[in-house]
């Protein structure tokens, strides 16, 4: 059998405050994206796992909290309205561009959703195992996810979001990657869009909005752990504004 080395190249980790709000850098990369056959809870779109290789960049320490938004919007749009340090929710693709370019005409400029393959790297956070944290994930004390079923009813589920940072962070320093909300990034949708990249991609992003779908990454407080894995892919209409939806920045270097 064919034994591929890992090739994370390791971040450079620092971090900055951009506009009051904390980012870590991390210098670029070369990494495995999407996940191998066999992997628990596997979909079809998570394959084949390919390799990628992107620039450094910034990308938000947290998922933007109701305090962010507010600051820069006026309005919170959030559901779960318990206070500034938890996660704006409720917010769709769109709107999410009106933030940006509002973010962006205050001040610094510069911010954007980061492209799948960022946020694929950032999460994995130099790992390759289903989580940045292992094989699996505890909903006591590692994510905030639907950690029940009809089968073990005792399991937890928070039935909300939770303050940013609340958990631990990855091995990169960011939290929240896995659950609390699910996130936008800057890719449209398309189910085979891995099949379609070229070896070695430099900076992939899918432009082609045939499927008129938006992607969606990191599962939410709604999810199950299966859907909070690093490789899988969410999708939703860029009009959407459920209350497990949020999103979180980056910038370019």
């Amino acid at each position: 059998m064919l034994i591929i080395p890992p090739l994370w190249a390791g971040a450079g980790i620092e971090e900055r405050e951009f506009a009051g709000m904390p980012f870590v850098h991390l210098s670029g990369g070369c990494f495995w994206m999407g996940s191998p056959v066999g992997e628990a809870g596997r979909d079809i779109d998570e394959g084949p796992r390919h390799e990628v290789c992107l620039d450094g960049f910034w990308i938000g320490r947290h998922e933007v909290t109701q305090g962010e938004w507010l600051r820069v919007m006026g309005n919170n749009p959030a559901h779960f309205g318990v206070s500034e340090h938890h996660p704006v929710e409720r917010v769709s693709w769109v709107d999410v561009q009106k933030y940006i370019l509002r973010l962006n005409e205050s001040g610094e400029g510069g911010f954007r959703l980061p492209t799948e393959a960022e946020w694929e790297y950032a999460a994995r956070a130099g790992t390759e195992s289903p989580f940045a944290f292992g094989a699996s994930l505890d909903a006591g004390k590692q994510a905030n996810f639907r950690d029940q079923t009809l089968l073990h009813p005792e399991g937890i589920f928070r039935r909300t979001t939770t303050p940013v940072e609340r958990f631990p962070p990855n091995g990169w320093g960011l939290f929240d990657m896995h659950g609390n909300v699910t996130e936008w990034v800057a890719d449209w949708y398309l189910v085979d869009f891995y099949s379609k990249s070229s070896p070695r991609q430099k900076n992939p992003i899918c432009n082609d909005s045939s499927s008129g779908l938006r992607v969606l990454r990191g599962g939410s407080w709604y999810d199950k752990a299966v859907n909070l894995r690093a490789a899988d892919r969410g999708w939703s209409t860029p009009d959407n504004r459920h209350v497990s939806i949020g999103l979180r920045l980056a910038r370019s270097e």
